[in-house]
């Protein structure tokens, strides 16, 4: 049984990437879907095992298995005619349903056209995701033989 209650339509281009973030953090899928287009594409790296999807519904699906809110912050929006261009970060942290910690983000963009209902809809989207955790630092190795001589290491004097 379809959902009685329709899902909002964007009336400015950035609310079509706002309203999928809300959708998504939600778990409600088909309010996220319907800020597409039907024809729209996702793209995003690092590429796992696809790159450009048309299978947007699978890419959005497995984003939401992370259970976890998405939260978005608009930079630029360029329109020009007929089209929009939504530059955004998204970003997503929390335990995920599997006890290990999330913690992702990445710049993203998406291009934006009006439809005939007046309605904003997104006919491509990109999202680069990338771990905010810093990487380990470098395993320093001990210095043999004591202290660090002169010039070496922390707060040692530079060579004359």
């Amino acid at each position: 049984m379809p959902d009685p209650i329709k899902p909002p339509a964007a009336r400015r281009p950035e609310e079509a990437l706002e309203l999928v973030c809300a959708a998504l953090s939600d778990g409600d899928l088909e309010a996220a879907l319907a800020q597409y287009e039907s024809s729209a594409m996702l793209a995003h790296w690092p590429q796992r095992a696809v790159g450009a999807d048309r299978d947007i519904r699978g890419a959005l699906t497995r984003f939401m298995a992370l259970r976890l809110p998405l939260s978005i912050r608009i930079g630029t929006v360029l329109e020009a005619d007929g089209l929009a261009l939504v530059t955004c970060d998204r970003r997503v942290a929390g335990t995920g349903p599997d006890g290990e910690q999330v913690a992702l983000s990445g710049h993203g963009c998406a291009i934006v056209r009006p439809q005939d209902d007046g309605a904003w809809r997104i006919a491509t989207d990109a999202w680069q995701v990338v771990t905010e955790l810093p990487p380990e630092p470098p395993e320093i190795p001990p210095v043999a033989g004591g202290d660090p001589g002169e010039g070496e290491g922390q707060g040692g004097h530079p060579p004359h």
